[in-house]
C-alpha cells in the first residue's frame, strides 16, 4: 500500500503495544526486585524524555566558529557549520549615481526586497527551484538553505533541536537586513512556517516586515492532540529508531511534474522518518502552535482544501490569534505542499499582491526596538 502521509496513531500505538505486551511477559518472569529497578528506569526514561524540549540529533560537526556570513554557496551559522544555499537576484541594471558623477556606472541589481524560503520537514532547499526565479523576476532577493537535519546534512534524519533551526534564521535575518537594506519577508512551508512563527515571536525585534506562511505546521484544537503525545513519547522513548517509510507518487498530478517526481525520488527528500524525530517535529508544532499569538508581523496564511495533514480546525485557530494581523487566502484545490502544487503561481501571484500593499506600523514592545514596516523601510 503507498503512503502519502505520515503516520495515524494506530499505527504507532500497534508497534508499541506489541512491544509493551512482550516486555511485560519478559519482566513478569523475572525476580520481584528486579522488576522494581526496571519500573524506575522507564518512568525515569519517560520522565526525561517529557523534560526535553528538543530532543537534538547527532551534534553537527561545526567548522572554526567565525561567527555568522554568507560565504560562497552557504550560510555559516553562528557555530561555524556551513549550511548549504541557493540564491535568486533579480537581473543586474545600470546604476545612476555614477553617470551622473562622470564615473563608469556601476551594473547592481535592483532590489524591491527579500525573501527568505524555509522549506517544509523532509526537503530540502530545492523546495524553491521554481520559486525563487519567480520572485526573482518580479525584483525580489531570494534565499533558502537545508535546514539543519534535512537535505544534504551528515545527520539528516535526526532532529536538530528547536534552538538551532531558530538559530541559523536569526543569523540570516540579521546577515541579509545588512545586506539589502529593503523590506525583508520569511516565506515558510509547513515545518518552515513553524521556524519562522517561533523565531518571530521569540525575537519580535528582528528587522522582518512580513510572514507569509503556506500551511504551516500548527495542530491547536485536535481532540486526540494529547492521545498522540502519549503514543509518541512512549513510541520515541522505547523504540526510537523505528522508521514510517513514505512512498509517493512520481506522477502526482496534485503537483508539478517536476516537484512531484523530486519529493518521490530525489535522495535528498527524506522518506524515513524515525520514530524519534516525528515526535520532535510534533512537538515542535506544539509549540509553534502555542506561541503563535505572541507574532506582531503582518501575516499572509495561505491553506488548501486538499491538505490531509494540518488540520482545518488547527488554521482556524491561528486565524482567531491574529484578527487584526492576517490575511487568509483558501484554495480548494490545493494540496498541503501548496508551493509546489500544480497552481503554484497562482499562489505566488497572491503572494506579491499582498506584499506590494502598504502595512500598519507595528505595535511597539515599549522599548524602541520595533522593526519599521514595510512601507517606511528605505
Amino acid at each position: 500500500m503507498m503512503r502519502t502521509a505520515y503516520p495515524a496513531i494506530w499505527e504507532i500505538v500497534l508497534p508499541v503495544s506489541a512491544l509493551m505486551m512482550n516486555l511485560v511477559c519478559t519482566v513478569r518472569s523475572l525476580p520481584l526486585h528486579l522488576r522494581h529497578v526496571i519500573s524506575v528506569l522507564v518512568l525515569l526514561g519517560l520522565a526525561s524524555c517529557t523534560a526535553s524540549s528538543t530532543g537534538a540529533g547527532p551534534a553537527t560537526p561545526a567548522g572554526t566558529p567565525t561567527g555568522p556570513a554568507m560565504v560562497p554557496d552557504a550560510l555559516q551559522a553562528r557555530d561555524g557549520t556551513l549550511l548549504p544555499l541557493s540564491v535568486w537576484l533579480p537581473d543586474a541594471h545600470e546604476g545612476t549615481n555614477g553617470v551622473e558623477a562622470g564615473i563608469e556606472p556601476v551594473i547592481e541589481p535592483l532590489i524591491k526586497g527579500t525573501i527568505i524560503g524555509l522549506h517544509s520537514f523532509g526537503d530540502y532547499r530545492a523546495a524553491f527551484d521554481h520559486i525563487g526565479p519567480w520572485f526573482a523576476q518580479q525584483g525580489y532577493a531570494f534565499y533558502s538553505w537545508d535546514q539543519r537535519g534535512f537535505g544534504s546534512h551528515d545527520d539528516a534524519g535526526h532532529w536538530p533541536g528547536r534552538e538551532l533551526l531558530v538559530s541559523d534564521l536569526e543569523d540570516a535575518i540579521t546577515l541579509l537586513a545588512d545586506q539589502h537594506p529593503g523590506p525583508l519577508y520569511l516565506l515558510g512551508e509547513s515545518m518552515g512556517g513553524g521556524v519562522a512563527m517561533i523565531t518571530l515571536a521569540e525575537n519580535p525585534a528582528l528587522p522582518v516586515d512580513g510572514l507569509i506562511l503556506a500551511a504551516p505546521s500548527v495542530r491547536e484544537g485536535l481532540r486526540t492532540r494529547y492521545l498522540w503525545n502519549a503514543g509518541l513519547a512512549v513510541g520515541a522513548t522505547l523504540m526510537p529508531g523505528h522508521t514510517f517509510n513514505l512512498t509517493r507518487d512520481a506522477a502526482d498530478p496534485r503537483y508539478t511534474p517536476h516537484s512531484a517526481a523530486r519529493l518521490a525520488t530525489d535522495p535528498q527528500i527524506l522518506l524515513q522518518v524515525r520514530m524519534d524525530t516525528y515526535r520532535q517535529l510534533i512537538r515542535f508544532t506544539d509549540y509553534a502552535s502555542d506561541i503563535a499569538p505572541a507574532l506582531q508581523q503582518p501575516i499572509l496564511l495561505l491553506y488548501g482544501g486538499n491538505d490531509d495533514l494540518i488540520p482545518a480546525v488547527s488554521i482556524d485557530r491561528l486565524r482567531r490569534h491574529q484578527p487584526e494581523r492576517l490575511s487568509y487566502r483558501f484554495y480548494p484545490e490545493a494540496p498541503h505542499l501548496l508551493l509546489q502544487g500544480a497552481h503554484w503561481q497562482h499562489y505566488t501571484t497572491d503572494m506579491l499582491t499582498w506584499l506590494h500593499q502598504d502595512f500598519p506600523a507595528p505595535e511597539s514592545d515599549g522599548t524602541g526596538s520595533g522593526h519599521a514596516a514595510a512601507n517606511t523601510r528605505q
